[in-house]
């Protein structure tokens, strides 16, 4: 169950960027239109991307009149933020491991 969703999550590039977006800013939202523009990617990748982080949690939507708005579902993101943050100090070392190796 866990690794189905960390694939589907972070499977894809624009999963990421989307992930990354909200992870800089988490009072960020936004409506599909504005998200596709963020993104640079069509409307369906966009929705299936925003489909697939809701479906796990991370995300919410709410619908006002024909206008779909998403958030940040902050009863749920901090599990996924400090894997990010771990992520983000492994790969940090790693960096810093791979220079002091050249040198």
């Amino acid at each position: 169950m866990l690794e189905e969703r960390a694939r589907r999550i972070f499977g894809k590039s624009t999963h990421l960027k989307l992930l990354l977006l909200f992870y800089n800013d988490p009072t960020y939202f936004d409506n599909m239109e504005g998200l596709e523009k963020k993104l640079g990617r069509s409307h369906v990748t966009t929705r299936k991307v925003v489909n697939d982080l809701c479906k796990v949690g991370i995300l919410k939507d709410i619908y006002s009149g024909r206008c779909r708005i998403v958030m940040l579902n902050k009863s749920n993101p901090k599990a996924v933020f400090n894997l990010l943050k771990r992520m983000e100090g492994c790969v940090r070392w790693r960096w810093k491991e791979g220079v002091r190796g050249k040198r």
